[in-house]
């Protein structure tokens, strides 16, 4: 499939030789609302596209509101006017949203919303993060990267949107577990962009001048913005974080990879996730109200793994971007009035081969985004109350994974509990003792590098903290019936 480009010899001779059968007209118009127009929504508004190329089905028109509640209303209405068969809307204003967003709901039109919600009821289905447990997760990653004491500055996303409540609610929940941070707040900024971390960077030095330890943004350009502030100011030594970790050039991933952040959490898009959820709606199949997707932290221990692995994606999708422009070039030449017959078989044929190179499109695409946030083992039956406390616990175990000296004496001081007191509660609450989740998720971490790398069975034993390779091939046959070398054959 990498190769994809060598149909493309075949899609020529198929234009020759054939043609047309005539367009087929599509089945489901798909509106498209995005609040504004970043790095971050025109990644998901490709993948959105690709969706089309496994289901030839969907008609989709993609808009953009410039992050103006105003005219993201005007863009709904003239979906509404329209009759679409469903609507995807990222909603720019919880508040200003809600009720246009009910009018489509009540004319009969689903709505899917995605990242943000509005203050009503009245939608389909949700399918995003959850923001709190992002600041809340983010926040205790940076308590522990500046020891528990310093001053942190939170630069606020935009005013009134809902990942920004979100985010400002989580991390202020953490910082309470920690007396000795305190926390200057920006106010909700205009928008997500890097001037509005400028500007409220500025704000802030004009009534503090003393050390800052961490610069928490709402996002990347957040951070970064304010980063550009602050070494203007001679501010230096201050640690940056963020939200999004977009694999593309200049994207947060590449920020920690050059050490300008110091670390970033996975914002993900899952636009291929996101049209299903809503070819599952109108095909009436099963479906879930709440999609709630999961993240990880991305710092200097896994930024490479998965920037490559991000390049390796892209290629395919740009072999597919080819085979369908392509394909596209060679039918709009033919002549439609010949050859009816067999250019339908062929044409049967050609979207039966980009819904196979689609479909390893989007099972590469679940190996970054969720796989590698699945590394720490938790039943799923764990009491939700006990949460925060397995999410320390899976944290910490993720970021000390290629660490041959990390072992349940360090996991307990980074918890602040006693070997026994460690012991007791994780087995608890997961039926299995510490040493145990931390072997099943080396050898997790270690199953995922085999089948996304090329590395090494050496190197991956090393890198996910085994002492010597022999003794990684017989923990993993032990766990998996295989050995390492078995999973590349």
């Amino acid at each position: 499939m990498k190769h994809s480009f060598l149909f493309l010899p075949l899609l020529a001779i198929i234009a020759v030789l054939c043609l047309s059968c005539g367009e087929q007209p599509m089945k489901y118009r798909i509106g498209v609302s995005q609040c504004s127009e970043d790095s971050w929504r025109f990644k998901q508004n490709n993948e959105l596209r690709l969706s089309q190329y496994a289901d030839t089905r969907i008609q989709l028109e993609i808009t953009s509101a410039d992050d103006s509640d105003e005219q993201q209303i005007k863009q709904i209405s003239h979906f509404i006017d329209e009759k679409v068969d469903l609507l995807i809307v990222s909603p720019n204003s919880a508040v200003n949203l809600t009720d246009i967003v009910s009018k489509a709901y009540d004319k009969g039109i689903p709505v899917v919303l995605f990242d943000r919600k509005t203050n009503g009821d009245k939608y389909t289905a949700f399918m995003g993060t959850d923001n709190i447990q992002l600041g809340k997760m983010l926040g205790h990653y940076i308590a522990r990267c500046i020891g528990g004491k310093g001053v942190v500055v939170e630069i606020q996303g935009l005013q009134a949107s809902s990942p920004s409540v979100g985010r400002h609610r989580g991390f202020v929940e953490a910082m309470a577990d920690y007396p000795d941070i305190r926390v200057i707040s920006s106010e909700g900024g205009a928008d997500w962009t890097a001037k509005s971390g400028e500007k409220a960077m500025n704000e802030i030095l004009r009534t503090y001048d003393g050390e800052i330890a961490a610069v928490y943004g709402h996002n990347d350009r957040l951070a970064m913005g304010a980063r550009g502030v602050a070494e203007a100011h001679g501010k230096k030594g201050i640690k940056y974080f963020g939200i999004d970790a977009l694999p593309t050039p200049g994207g947060g991933m590449e920020l920690v990879q050059k050490g300008l952040m110091e670390a970033t959490c996975i914002y993900p898009t899952r636009g291929l996730q996101l049209m299903k959820l809503a070819t599952n709606i109108l095909d009436g199949n099963k479906y879930d109200k709440e999609n709630i997707l999961t993240s990880t932290i991305v710092d200097r221990n896994n930024v490479d793994i998965l920037l490559s692995q991000n390049i390796e994606q892209q290629r395919v999708s740009d072999d597919l971007e080819v085979v369908k422009g392509k394909l596209d070039d060679y039918f709009s030449q033919v002549n439609f009035q010949q050859k009816v017959i067999v250019a339908f078989v062929i044409v049967l044929i050609i979207i039966m081969t980009l819904a196979v190179i689609a479909y390893r499109f989007y099972l590469q695409k679940l190996i970054v985004n969720e796989e590698v946030t699945k590394d720490v083992v938790v039943p799923a039956d764990t009491p939700k109350a006990e949460s925060p406390f397995l999410e320390r616990f899976r944290s910490i175990l993720q970021q000390n994974l290629h660490d041959a000296d990390f072992n349940v004496e360090r996991i307990g001081e980074e918890m602040g509990m006693s070997r026994v007191q460690l012991y007791r509660k994780v087995k608890q609450l997961t039926g299995m003792t510490p040493v145990e989740l931390l072997r099943k998720s080396r050898l997790a971490r270690g199953r995922q590098l085999l089948e996304t790398t090329d590395s090494s069975i050496s190197e991956i034993a090393y890198d996910t903290g085994f002492s010597a390779p022999s003794y990684f091939t017989k923990c993993f046959k032990d766990e998996y019936g295989i050995s390492p070398g078995e999973v590349r054959s």
